[in-house]
């Protein structure tokens, strides 16, 4: 019975000093452990900041448009003789797109051609009845004139420049050079009116909207850069060519820039991603990674040159694009940055106020 409870004993008397040393030792601890945050070694990049331009961009959605597009028609009906090109084939310009079969058009001008030579016959006729012989030139204007109505001859004319006008519209034919889009017909269908589209698809205007505010950072002729979902690496660069002067329901504005399609992927009707851009002068620039948060505020850190130590600034980001942001100090903090200063733009995530470092790119 003794040994029990002294064994007792001697296990609540452990127990009760190990909670004492652990009461005691926790600042010192914490103490230590941050000693050992601050003075470890830590390799950092960094760059001089300077006042530089500023590439301020907006991202959005846009929709591609060919600047030159046409829907092509058979201005006459007719069954379908051949089709001469494929959809997507490329075709010249005044190339052949398609024929209809040209046997009726061909007889109707057949025809006129016997009924211009009739007339030709009866107009000659009546110049002799007036006295006159071949030679129009010597014949008065107002004696020719009643001629050629009286022989028919004027109406001659008309219906045979008809008939080569109609045979000539059998065939289509391509007002521009470009890809031929939309052909569903088939041979010996008959077909009338639209046939096809003729896509120019060297070129192609860029349709998005941007707000209100954010309209006011470009202007006709800013620089814009357009990327496929497909393929977000390849950047087309264009040029903004309208700005509409109307804001829509949504509180948007539509907006026009015009691209090469440099690389024959871009497609008509193609839904696209637009950074449009616009520089602004003299902007204290940083790349992204240099701005961390502490304390939920953003900062960057600065190199305290004499004792090669971490500063920690507190900053504010005024505008980003996709690779850097452009800081002010954070005045409410009584932060202070200046063009020269050197600042931590990699291996900052850890880094605490006063932290030793040792620059990698020196």
């Amino acid at each position: 019975m003794k040994r029990v409870f002294y064994l007792i004993a001697l296990a609540a008397l452990v127990s009760a000093s190990c909670s004492s040393n652990k009461k005691g030792e926790n600042p010192e601890e914490q103490q230590m452990a941050k000693a050992s945050f601050v003075n470890e070694r830590n390799i950092v990049d960094t760059i001089h900041l300077r006042s530089t331009d500023f590439n301020r961009q907006v991202i959005t959605n846009g929709k591609l448009r060919a600047v030159a597009k046409s829907v092509l028609v058979f201005p006459v009906s007719g069954t379908l003789q051949e089709i001469v090109v494929r959809n997507g084939q490329f075709v010249a310009k005044d190339g052949v797109i398609a024929r209809l079969d040209p046997v009726q058009a061909q007889n109707k001008l057949a025809q006129s051609r016997q009924s211009m030579e009739r007339a030709e016959l009866s107009f000659m006729n009546d110049l002799i009845g007036y006295g006159y012989g071949r030679d129009t030139s010597k014949i008065p204007p107002e004696i020719v004139k009643v001629v050629r109505l009286k022989s028919g001859y004027n109406d001659a004319v008309f219906n045979l420049k008809q008939a080569q006008d109609e045979l000539e519209k059998t065939v289509l034919r391509a007002p521009f050079a470009g890809k031929v889009a939309n052909i569903t017909a088939k041979p010996y269908e008959n077909v009338s009116g639209q046939f096809c589209t003729l896509i120019d698809d060297r070129r192609f205007e860029v349709m998005f909207s941007l707000l209100e505010s954010e309209v006011s950072y470009i202007k006709v002729g800013s620089s814009v850069k357009v990327a496929l979902y497909s393929d977000p690496e390849t950047l087309y660069k264009g040029t903004i060519t309208q700005i509409n002067p109307i804001v829509d329901e949504k509180g948007q504005i539509a907006v026009t820039a015009e691209i090469a399609n440099s690389s024959g992927k871009l497609i008509e009707g193609m839904n696209v991603k637009v950074i449009a851009e616009s520089l602004l002068k003299n902007k204290l620039v940083v790349p992204k990674g240099a701005v961390v948060m502490r304390d939920n505020f953003d900062v960057l850190f600065r190199i305290d040159k004499e004792r090669n130590r971490a500063m920690w600034t507190y900053v504010k980001v005024e505008m980003s694009n996709s690779q850097y942001h452009a800081v002010v100090p954070n005045k409410e903090k009584n932060a202070e940055l200046n063009a020269g200063d050197i600042i931590i733009v990699s291996g900052n995530l850890n880094l605490a106020e006063g932290s030793n470092v040792e620059i990698k790119n020196r």
